[in-house]
């Protein structure tokens, strides 16, 4: 074969060229890598291609970064795992969809769909060098157009990740005050149906009335209006978060993985600090036991509900990053012999164990409240944002110290949603 063809069929092959051949001396029954950057040949044009090959550019492995070491590849894959997905969706997701039982389908799509598909797309990525557009446009031309729809998800999302890390900023702010303000009713913005437990009376909780953490949310932070019609104006100091969010992100991946890469050895590790702390503590409250029993004994009637089976296939894909293109994305900063089913199962692992973890603490704290409200588990949380707007901040509030912790779970949570911007927006061609 010769030397220009296997230039653009392999990364690498063994060559022993037959006597005669022009092939310079030195590369004779030796193995070329791809790019061979000391090689030229008599026929290149201008821009260090020859005429036959300008057309087949696209099949060349672009020459790219490569992470410094094995360590931060994985970070990277983990962080965007470990993200909003785990502390949020996923026991938002296995609330509304009745406890245990979610765990049956999330266990069976994790195994056979999540963790090959994960397989497969960092083995595309790493294999051909390239993001999600121009990877899947490399396998078939006609699938161009499906990496190109992932990017463009992924910037919708990233817009919609953004403002949860200006909430995020907003609460991490507002706990350095000397009491923090979703602890009680005797605020400007509560109204006479805020509502605190007591207890010594243990009354359940009257109807149409919310928590100070509600109010707070609902009434201080997003200043809910009637409808959309009715709009109040701007919220200047939420303007003023959402900009300073965008500027976190900037300097995280202006330097491409240069910066993320070591952005990611403090984001990637600290939140798992915080989360195992607040999984001792959700165990000794009040009524944690309700919360276990709701997550634990599943409710097998509920498998005949299709909701179940399509939110757990819906975090499946979230958590693992399948589909978005982001794994592919950080594959291709791989080097092309780099051992990647290690890196698939330690990713699957962690994701996996993390969101179990992250369910224990989230129902723990779930049933303390129903137990402080004389509510059922099924009537604590409304929307998939007050889960961490809402709940956690309540379960803060019962802590010693309470504006230390709260000041580092929502730091946790920024650096969680910095983790899963980051992968949205560190693409490449």
């Amino acid at each position: 074969m010769a030397v220009k063809e296997a230039r653009r069929f392999f990364y690498f092959v063994d060559v022993n060229f037959p006597p005669g051949d022009s092939t310079p001396e030195k590369l004779i029954g030796r193995t070329i890598w791809w790019p061979p950057e000391d090689v030229t040949y008599e026929d290149e044009i201008d821009g260090g291609s020859t005429e036959d090959e300008a057309d087949d550019d696209d099949y060349l492995k672009p020459r790219r970064q490569h992470w410094s070491n094995k360590l931060q590849f994985v970070l990277a894959c983990i962080g965007y795992s470990v993200g909003l997905g785990s502390i949020w969706r996923f026991p938002y997701l296995c609330y509304k969809s009745g406890g245990a039982v979610f765990l049956i389908p999330y266990a069976i799509i994790m195994v056979f769909i999540g963790g090959p598909m994960l397989y497969m797309e960092l083995a595309v990525g790493q294999f051909t060098g390239r993001g999600p557009i121009g990877a899947l446009g490399h396998l078939c031309p006609l699938f161009k157009g499906t990496g190109l729809g992932s990017v463009v998800i992924s910037f919708l999302l990233s817009t919609y990740y953004s403002v949860i890390i200006a909430y995020g900023v907003y609460y991490f702010f507002t706990s350095f005050r000397a009491k923090i303000p979703w602890e009680g009713c005797g605020h400007t913005w509560n109204t006479r149906y805020c509502w605190m437990p007591n207890s010594h009376t243990n009354q359940s909780k009257p109807r149409y009335t919310q928590s100070p953490a509600e109010e707070f949310y609902d009434r201080k932070v997003l200043q809910i209006s009637s409808g959309i019609e009715d709009f109040l104006g701007m919220r200047w100091d939420l303007v003023a978060c959402l900009i300073f969010a965008w500027i976190l992100v900037y300097f995280a991946i202006w330097k491409s993985i240069k910066s993320s890469a070591k952005v990611r050895y403090f984001t990637a590790t600290f939140p798992f600090v915080i989360i195992v702390i607040l999984l001792i503590k959700s165990l000794t409250l009040e009524g944690a036991d309700r919360g276990m029993r709701y997550f634990w004994r599943p409710k097998f009637e509920l498998l005949l509900d299709a909701k179940v089976w399509v939110n757990a296939a819906s975090q499946t894909f979230n958590s693992m990053g399948c589909a978005f293109g982001s794994m592919i994305c950080f594959a291709s900063y791989n080097k092309y012999n780099n051992n990647i089913l290690q890196d698939t199962i330690a990713v699957w692992l962690v994701n996996g164990i993390t969101s179990l973890v992250v369910g224990v603490f989230a129902f723990a704290t779930i049933g303390n409240i129903a137990t402080e409200q004389g509510t059922s588990i099924e009537d604590v949380i409304d929307d998939g944002p007050g889960l961490i707007f809402v709940v956690y901040p309540q379960a803060m509030a019962k802590m010693p110290a309470s504006q230390l912790w709260a000041v580092f779970f929502f730091f946790m949570l920024i650096c969680l949603a910095l983790n899963s911007q980051n992968t949205f927006l560190v693409r490449h061609r």
